[in-house]
């Protein structure tokens, strides 16, 4: 018998509702810096990169989704999913659980399951993407929508023994509160894991104050405070 069709996925919006604070800090004064882009189907190309005075978190508004881009962009992101699965190996090499937010099609889960092969991963998903990479075994459970989600966050509270967000933060709107929601579905002595983007390009979940912030909900940070990737676990007095 045949296997049934993949969930078919809705098409992403090119962008998301301007805003006009700084999802960081709330401040409003932003400080803007046009950039052109690759013009795409009739759009005038054309988007802006802004700079919060205040906490200087750097995102861009309207924010875009992200695609899977060239070859070798994809190539990179691969590598950087090794690399974060190896470093938090080091940290947890027997979890038991593993939710992976944002995860899009699974690629993440794929590549760490070569290092942790008895884990069993889940994903959550703003977009259906998710069902498609359950249907094809790359997730055993999947949840669409956000980790603020009501319904979402009670049925995954302290759950997990990791949970990981690549590029995650600077996509949503009150990163604060996914980051809490994140710390909430953690089970007391689990680890999350946080990777944003290229600081070269933008700064997105400013690393210095992301870590900062997780101190204050109960996590202790063990490494990557200053890079691209943080590390931390939640602290058994937080439970």
């Amino acid at each position: 018998m045949s296997a049934p069709p993949a969930p078919s996925v809705p098409p992403v919006p090119r962008y998301r509702p301007y805003r006009a604070d700084c999802p960081w800090c709330g401040s409003r004064r932003l400080r803007a810096r046009p950039r052109r882009e690759e013009p795409r189907q009739g759009e005038p190309g054309r988007s802006v990169l802004e700079r919060c005075a205040d906490c200087r978190l750097g995102f861009r508004n309207p924010p875009v989704p992200a695609e899977a881009g060239h070859a070798a962009l994809r190539a990179g992101v691969r590598l950087r999913h090794a690399l974060a699965a190896r470093a938090m190996l080091r940290h947890c090499p027997e979890p038991e659980s593993w939710l992976d937010v944002g995860t899009g099609d699974a690629d993440f889960p794929l590549a760490a399951r070569a290092h942790f092969p008895y884990t069993s991963f889940d994903g959550l998903d703003a977009t259906h993407r998710v069902l498609r990479a359950r249907a094809v075994e790359r997730v055993e459970e999947a949840f669409v929508g956000r980790l603020t989600d009501p319904h979402i966050a009670s049925r995954l509270r302290a759950r997990y023994d990791v949970v990981s967000l690549f590029q995650y933060l600077e996509s949503v709107p009150d990163p604060r509160a996914e980051l809490r929601a994140a710390v909430r579905v953690l089970r007391p002595g689990g680890h999350l894991l946080v990777g944003v983007a290229d600081p070269r390009r933008i700064l997105p979940a400013h690393p210095v104050g992301l870590a900062a912030e997780l101190v204050a909900q109960g996590c202790t940070v063990l490494g990557g405070a200053r890079g691209q990737r943080v590390v931390a676990r939640r602290d058994w007095s937080a439970a």
